[in-house]
Formats: C-alpha cells, sequence, structure tokens
C-alpha cells in the first residue's frame, strides 16, 4: 500500500520531534508546579519495563511514530505519537509494545489495546511491514485474565516478550523485576510504590524540563484511545481506507 501520509518511526532525538514537544510546551497556558504523582510514577516505571524487555529482544531506537496530518488551512503538518518499545522481528515483521502499570480492572478490560490497534493498522500502512504483532505488557504482582469472556474463557494469552508468532498477547513483569531495573538505572520509586495510594495526588518535581511533560497527556486520565492525536490517527486511517 502506498505511503500516502509519509508514516514512518523516528528516533525520540529527531529535531523534528524534539521541536514539536517544545511547540507543545509552549502552546500550554501553565507550566511548572506540581505533576499529578500517577503520571511522574508510570513514566518511571516504564523506563524500567523498557529496559526489561529490551534485554530480551533487540528494541529499534526509532519508536516515535511520524506521519503527515492533513491541517485545517490546506496544509500538511507532521505529528507525533510515542510507542513504548518496538522490536525489528524481521525485515517486513514488527513487534509493538504498550507498556502500562494501571489497575487490575484496567487490565482485565484490556487497557492498552485500542492504542495498539492504532498503531498497528499506521505501521501496516507504511511499508514494508506485512505483519505488526501486538504486546501488552501489564506490570502487576500476579496476571489476571485479560479480556475474558464466553468465547476465551481464559482471556488474552501470557506471553514471552520474544514470542514472535503470536499476533496479540500480554506480557507480564514482576514488581520485583521493575524494583531491580530501576536501581541498576538510578531511576527513583517511591517507597510505597505498590500500593494505589503512590498514583493518587500530586508531587513537586522542580529539576525537571518543563517540555518533557508534554510527551503524552496523562492516560490514566481520559478514556484508552482517546486525545486528539488519537482522534488524528483515526480519521487519517478512515480517510485512507479503500472504502472512503
Amino acid at each position: 500500500m502506498k505511503n500516502a501520509y509519509e508514516i514512518k518511526l523516528v528516533t525520540p532525538e529527531d529535531m523534528d520531534y524534539v521541536g514539536y514537544l517544545r511547540r507543545l510546551a509552549d502552546s500550554r497556558p501553565s507550566r511548572g508546579g506540581p505533576r499529578q504523582a500517577g503520571e511522574y510514577l508510570g513514566g518511571v516505571v516504564e523506563k524500567a519495563a523498557r529496559s526489561w524487555i529490551g534485554r530480551q529482544v533487540p528494541l529499534l531506537e526509532e519508536r516515535i511514530l511520524s506521519w503527515q496530518q492533513p491541517m485545517r488551512n490546506g496544509r500538511h503538518g507532521r505529528l507525533f505519537r510515542e510507542l513504548d518499545a518496538v522490536w525489528r522481528i524481521d525485515e517486513e515483521s514488527l513487534c509493538v509494545f504498550e507498556i502500562k502499570f494501571t489497575y487490575q480492572e484496567r487490565m482485565e478490560a484490556g487497557a492498552g489495546l485500542k492504542q495498539l490497534d492504532i498503531a498497528a493498522d499506521m505501521l501496516l500502512r507504511a511499508g514494508p511491514y506485512r505483519y505488526v504483532l501486538q504486546r501488552l505488557v501489564y506490570i502487576a504482582p500476579e496476571p489476571v485474565f485479560v479480556l475474558a469472556d464466553d468465547e476465551m474463557a481464559n482471556g488474552l494469552p501470557s506471553l514471552s516478550p520474544a514470542e514472535e508468532f503470536e499476533e496479540l498477547g500480554v506480557v507480564w513483569i514482576p514488581m520485583d523485576a521493575i524494583e531491580e531495573i530501576a536501581q541498576e538505572l538510578e531511576l527513583e520509586l517511591p517507597p510505597n510504590w505498590r500500593e494505589t495510594e503512590a498514583r493518587e495526588g500530586h508531587i513537586e518535581e522542580p529539576e525537571r524540563e518543563e517540555w518533557k511533560q508534554y510527551l503524552e497527556p496523562d492516560q490514566e486520565s481520559q478514556e484508552e484511545g482517546d486525545g486528539p492525536l488519537a482522534d488524528a490517527l483515526r480519521r487519517l486511517l478512515k480517510n485512507d481506507s479503500p472504502d472512503s
């Protein structure tokens, strides 16, 4: 399929992406002050989880999804969306990981699946990929049934990060593994990070670079797959579908 929207993967250091983040930060009227505790903790856990996955499969540095989006003024602008981790299995196969540190009921409901679906659809349009495997990555004390119903009583299968053939499944990371890697990487986890209370309220983080907070919206405070970037992706996919 022709890559009409110039869909591609770039690194987090891509200058266009860095400029995009800074423009987002500049457009926000309020910056600085306390940050939501859940958002901060989720970012720290995600870094440790990405390192855990990367010790088992070779992850691409290019994990930022980029595409050209038609604008209201008739021009095209380049938009970006972060993917948590991407493994290139071979020349025509990718595996995309969506990392979530969330509550049991959200894991049972398949938190992150809509984001994976959108990313997979985009990457299949980008070429040269024919296969895009999808992996929900959950950090939990023990696995739970994900998307269990009458047709699939045990829910999605639990998989190793290195599994190369299953189209969709869940990778479970033990909390002990996150603690060990966070210590190795010198990432600071709150003493009570395993408890629900650690994700509630706000924290002071005066040393952070302000514009980096806008890398992604707070995913715990919105419905899965919602947000302006997800809406833009859905419009692009709809406009590019064979029936449109």
